[in-house]
């Protein structure tokens, strides 16, 4: 029986988004990694829907430190996804896979609509879908913004070219509301309304999308406090022609050999070759000109537009991470599909080298992310791997970190050292490099390290954190006591102050003022698993076990295989039953 042509498209379709989440599968079995602690465990404001947290999370970055973020809607699906899953990381992982299955639909329905044909929108959509690039956002939860944002800026240009307008401009506000990328998706459908040789009033449909931008750059910046070019634009310019040409051609080396990927790649110190760089860039470009193959053209657009919202970045800074490139690959994932096409269509040797050479790259890259995927499937995996390779500062103190937490106190030290000494009045280094001398025994040295790092910051929280620990080890309590009322009263957001303070107040058999602290912790974070089990052993205590009941409840609805939360569960119902006796 022959199949329509119709439902051919439509199955086509779905093998390819079903082979999307196939290529990446492995992920579903990840835990939280990375800024997934940050962004999603230890963040209050997505374990409620409140309006405080719904305005929270337009008018603040995902990392609550005023940094220069701005992701409100993804901080909306980590809400909605924890309704449904808690702090179950499957279900987190889930929904990035199919934001990246979502995407290579997409782009197999944009590149027939472009008229490119079934086989190179299959074999574009193909690409993008088991290329490595984006392998780190699938690893890691926080990665969502790429992956979202590219899905509706894709949305957006396809729906635009059907004549979707009112769908074509909301998918448009969705892509800029997952992250800045999606601020280039009218000059993207712009891009395609020229490939396709489209009327010019087509392109004055267009200007509607133009409006909310004023709008998103204010609310952007009353979130962020940053700007798009904080460095000025002459210094922007500069840089950027130095380091974006080199850099592009890195970008493209490693999206067709994706080899020793990893989180904090660093641009490569400048060097002859990159003289080099810009004679192939005018010969590329001259060849552009000379002979004008559209499709090429488009392709290259396509790369150059997608990435331009990374310009900013790889010009003023030292970083080109591989997953700037996850939309913008698309344009070379098109062009490869166009080449092997046409050298598909000229039989013989032809056919051969190009069935070869797209079945090895697909193979090739399947084999690479998958690789991937089992170097970096934890934290002290994916910090370890990159420390190979990069020296990022803020990558080795994540290191050291997981040294520090896996008890490995002088590897933590040692690295410690080594960034504090290359950023001396880094308050994040210097609290940790103070911990982990402590640990191995310099508590002077640690003491004196937070003395001097408070001296200059004493509103530092962490720090007043960090020094009341040292204190109660050293019998102070009281001195313990007022640092970290001062650090709740400088950050009231710190959890860990809460719960010292309250762990302070047990040791000295004060239940109450613990359980105060404690209350007050769970009207910030009504899901922090150590504020829901002691205080609800204190509730039970106090015979009052209705609330000590809410709050076991509460806690194994967070961590359903939590057999603490069940045995308290247990205990205070023969508690209860007892008393009734």
């Amino acid at each position: 029986m022959k199949i329509p042509a119709k439902h051919k498209k439509k199955i086509l379709a779905a093998c390819l988004a079903l082979t999307a989440l196939a290529a990446y599968g492995a992920t579903l079995r990840l835990g939280f990694i990375w800024d997934d602690h940050q962004f999603i465990e230890a963040n209050p404001y997505i374990k409620a829907c409140t309006l405080a947290n719904l305005r929270h999370a337009f008018f603040s970055d995902p990392f609550n430190q005023a940094l220069n973020y701005y992701r409100p809607f993804q901080t909306l699906s980590n809400m909605a996804d924890f309704s449904i899953w808690r702090l179950n990381p499957f279900g987190y992982h889930l929904t990035n896979l199919l934001f990246h299955s979502a995407g290579t639909l997409l782009v197999f329905l944009l590149m027939a609509e472009l008229g490119l044909g079934a086989a190179v929108a299959s074999l574009t959509a193909l690409f993008f879908a088991v290329n490595p690039t984006g392998i780190e956002q699938l690893i890691i939860v926080a990665g969502r913004a790429e992956l979202a944002s590219s899905a509706f800026t894709l949305a957006s240009v396809l729906f635009f070219l059907r004549r979707g307008y009112a769908l074509s401009f909301m998918t448009f506000l969705m892509a800029l509301g997952f992250k800045e990328n999606g601020i280039i998706t009218p000059l993207l459908t712009a891009l395609a309304l020229w490939f396709l040789g489209k009327d010019k009033r087509e392109y004055l449909k267009l200007l509607p999308f133009l409006l909310p931008v004023p709008f998103y750059l204010w609310l952007r910046h009353a979130a962020t406090g940053a700007g798009p070019l904080d460095t000025g634009t002459a210094v922007f310019l500069l840089q950027a022609g130095k380091k974006i040409p080199p850099a592009i051609i890195i970008y493209v080396k490693n999206a067709f050999l994706p080899l020793n990927m990893h989180s904090h790649r660093m641009q490569p110190d400048l060097a002859p070759w990159f003289y080099a760089a810009y004679s192939l860039w005018a010969a590329f470009l001259l060849g552009l000109l000379k002979y004008r193959p559209r499709a090429i053209i488009f392709a290259f657009g396509w790369y150059i537009l997608s990435l331009a919202p990374k310009f900013p970045l790889l010009a003023g800074s030292d970083l080109m991470l591989e997953h700037w490139t996850y939309l913008s690959n698309l344009g070379l994932y098109a062009a490869a599909a166009v080449i092997a096409a046409r050298l598909f269509e000229g039989g013989g040797l032809k056919r051969a080298a190009a069935g070869v050479c797209a079945g090895g790259l697909i193979i090739f890259w399947l084999s690479a992310a998958n690789a991937n995927i089992r170097l970096r499937s934890t934290d002290l995996r994916i910090y370890e791997h990159a420390a190979r390779y990069s020296s990022s500062k803020p990558m080795l103190y994540n290191l050291a970190r997981e040294y520090y937490l896996a008890g490995q106190f002088e590897k933590s030290r040692a690295i410690l050292a080594r960034v504090s000494s290359l950023d001396p009045d880094n308050a994040l280094y210097l609290n940790g490099l103070a911990l982990s001398l402590w640990k191995t025994g310099a508590r002077t040295e640690a003491a004196a390290i937070l003395d001097g790092l408070l001296a200059r910051h004493p509103d530092n929280s962490e720090a007043l954190v960090n020094k009341a620990c040292f204190l109660i080890e050293g019998g102070d309590l009281a001195g313990a006591e007022r640092d970290l009322k001062c650090a709740i009263e400088a950050a009231p957001g710190n959890e860990p102050a809460y719960t010292t303070l309250a762990g302070l107040y047990l040791r000295q058999k004060k239940e109450t003022e613990a359980l105060a602290v404690y209350e007050t912790l769970l009207r910030l974070d009504p899901y922090n698993p150590q504020a829901l089990n002691d205080a609800g052993i204190l509730y039970a205590k106090a015979a009052r076990y209705p609330e000590a009941k809410e709050l076991f409840v509460r806690a194994l609805k967070l961590s359903p295989d939590s057999r603490n939360a069940a045995l308290n569960l247990e205990r205070l119902g023969t508690l209860r039953k007892g008393r009734n006796k």
